[in-house]
Parts: C-alpha cells; structure tokens; sequence
C-alpha cells in the first residue's frame, strides 16, 4: 500500500469508478479556463485585425 492510499478514504475509488474521477475533471477545467482567460487578458501584443467582410469579397 503507498502513501497515497492510506490518506484517501476507501470509499473514494468505488466512487471514482461509479462517476469518474471528478475532482480531476474539475481540475482540468479550471486550468482551461485559468489559460482561456490568461490568453483574452494578455494585451502585451496587439489583437489582429481581421478584413472587413466587404473587402474579402
């Protein structure tokens, strides 16, 4: 058994079984969101100006 086991309850892995390891999923998508907003923050650069639709034509 390694450490690792012995601090989780037991009843964790049958819970992880029966409806994914949630506390990873919700990890997961708090780091996509910390990025996501990261990346709309960042004004270190200029955004891109896209081509009106007019002149694209």
């Amino acid at each position: 058994m390694t450490a690792n086991d012995v601090t989780q309850a037991p009843i964790y892995h049958t819970l992880v079984q029966e409806h994914g390891d949630v506390l990873a999923t919700a990890r997961k998508a708090a780091e996509e969101t910390q990025q996501t907003a990261r990346d709309v923050l960042d004004f270190s650069t200029p955004p891109r100006m896209s081509a009106p639709a007019e002149a694209a034509s």
